[in-house]
């Protein structure tokens, strides 16, 4: 038994709020400071995270009444981004530093088979066509690029 696409989306906001409070918890803004010699001061942390899953939530809300290919499809970008890009950040962290990445566990137990639950639903519901997932999924990945780039690693800034 599979759960639908507009059951499924609600999981979202859900997901994030449980990853983020494992960086809190696992001391995610300590490590991030460690790893880049750039500060990453709480208020920031926590301001920037409550601020993606209010977006998060709005996004499937919207996704949910309005069941239109653009309110989809940002949600689905903003989805890609924040849960299945995430995955791959803390993943590609471990590889880089040699050391576990606060969040790993949640992005790993979590946002990895959501996010493949959550695209398997929305092609085998016909949500959404491969092209137009295969979009939101690039548009996620350069949204979590630039967070990462600059504000995490602060590339090309103090």
């Amino acid at each position: 038994m599979t759960i639908s696409f507009y059951r499924l989306i609600w999981a979202l906001p859900v997901a994030f709020a449980l990853h983020v409070f494992e960086e809190f918890a696992t001391g995610y803004p300590a490590w991030a400071t460690m790893v880049t010699g750039h500060p990453m001061e709480l208020p920031t942390f926590l301001g920037s995270n409550i601020a993606f899953i209010v977006i998060m939530a709005l996004l499937v809300r919207w996704a949910a009444k309005a069941q239109s290919t653009r309110a989809v499809f940002w949600m689905l970008a903003w989805a890609a981004g924040n849960l299945f890009w995430n995955f791959v950040y803390h993943f590609a962290c471990v590889l880089a530093y040699d050391r576990n990445s606060p969040g790993l566990i949640t992005a790993t137990l979590i946002y990895y088979p959501l996010s493949l639950a959550l695209w398997q639903a929305a092609l085998a519901e016909k949500i959404v066509r491969p092209a137009t997932l295969a979009g939101a999924i690039a548009a996620g990945g350069a949204f979590m690029g630039a967070v990462a780039a600059f504000g995490i690693y602060h590339l090309g800034g103090a």
